[in-house]
């Protein structure tokens, strides 16, 4: 049998463990755009690589053995590793019974509450020059997200949330997103009170939700098989996921 071994802003890029955000900026989830949030993917000068998600099919005995688990399990990291595990079926199998500890794995995510933060993170500023309003982004900039707290298995629950995500928001994220030096574009805001300064913030999605982790097993008895999952526990994960392509604008 195989089995699998187990905001405030910045003018950087910064490290997962440091993410944060500025609450007053934060509104609930809306698919609709505010008035000075724009798109800028055709003028972006710099390529935006598409985080893929892990989809992986659920084959016959592990569809199974996930329907008879009494913990749901939609981490298809360890669906993966359950279609590649082979078990003997065979018919001489009456009185074997054993247990084969798979690892303690995220199991499940739950989202509890989406939110956005249109000003997740400085990127650049231009001086008001006169009108129309012209953005030109001076330097490329990089701007990160990922788990806020610490997690076991952070690739995997990534995976997991991004997925929960993009299921429910029509917007592109990602964990990485870019603005390309000399990406410009024109920006349909007045300038009544004379500001001096045009500002513009990357945005994010801040997700919030539950992971379950949990000890699994693979059950044999006889010919038949089961998942026992041991020690189930809990654990609250906060993410911010950047958009892609959009940028919010502010005068000042």
């Amino acid at each position: 049998m195989k089995y699998m071994v187990s905001v405030l802003f910045f003018l950087c890029t910064f490290s997962f463990s440091s993410v944060t955000a500025a609450t007053d900026f934060i509104s609930t989830f809306s698919q609709n755009l505010p008035s000075h949030v724009q798109s800028v993917e055709e003028e972006n000068t710099v390529e935006q690589k598409q985080e893929t998600i892990k989809d992986v099919d659920v084959e016959g005995f592990v569809d199974k053995l996930l329907k008879k688990s009494e913990v749901e399990i939609t981490n298809p990291h360890f669906i993966e590793q359950l279609n590649a595990t082979d078990v003997n079926n065979s018919k001489f199998a009456f009185g074997y019974s054993s247990e084969v500890y798979l690892g303690r794995w995220p199991l499940h995510y739950q989202s509890k509450e989406t939110s956005v933060n249109w000003a997740y993170q400085k990127i650049n500023e231009n001086f008001v020059s006169g009108a129309p309003l012209t953005y030109l982004q001076n330097e490329e900039a990089h701007v990160n997200g990922g788990t806020q707290n610490k997690v076991a298995n952070t690739d995997q629950v990534q995976s997991m949330v991004l997925n929960s995500v993009r299921e429910r928001v029509e917007w592109p994220i990602a964990y990485k997103v870019a603005f390309g030096a000399t990406t410009e574009k024109q920006i349909p805001l007045t300038n009544e009170a004379g500001a001096e300064r045009l500002e513009a913030y990357a945005a994010a999605v801040k997700e919030s939700g539950m992971i379950t982790y949990g000890e699994v097993y693979l059950s044999m008895t006889g010919r038949n098989q089961t998942l026992k999952v041991k020690n189930v526990v809990e654990e609250e994960v906060v993410t911010w996921l950047p958009i892609q392509h959009y940028l919010a604008f502010h005068l000042s």
